[in-house]
């Protein structure tokens, strides 16, 4: 399981890059759950408000050695649940420019496969 603060920053990292593409890249905006609130128990961490009055739910994980398995085990509590970002912790404190720009294109890729 990992770390309050380890999931404290890839949601912090998260809402950065949700701002930029709410400033510069056509969202309408976006809400981040509370915490144990029941809205993160349904596995949505961020909702973010698209265009034509769409809700884009999203989970994100601090990364590690086991995404893939956890991507699974999330999916199948949490079918509807489709984007999951895996925030790369100790890279966003050292290049944290770059790992903005993976989140904002993981994003947007996502949306256009929608």
């Amino acid at each position: 399981m990992e770390s309050d603060d380890r999931g404290a920053k890839a949601e912090e990292a998260v809402k950065k890059a949700l701002g930029i593409m709410e400033k510069e890249r056509g969202i309408n905006g976006f809400y981040q759950n509370k915490k144990n609130g029941e809205v993160d128990e349904l596995g949505i961490d961020f909702l973010v408000y698209l265009k034509g009055g769409l809700i884009l739910p999203i989970q994100v994980k601090a990364s590690s050695k086991d995404n893939e398995n956890r991507r699974l085990k999330h999916l199948k509590k949490h079918p509807k649940i489709n984007l999951i970002i895996f925030v790369d912790v100790e890279m966003y404190k050292k290049r944290p420019e770059k790992v903005l720009d993976s989140i904002l294109k993981e994003v947007e890729e996502f949306l256009k496969g929608k």
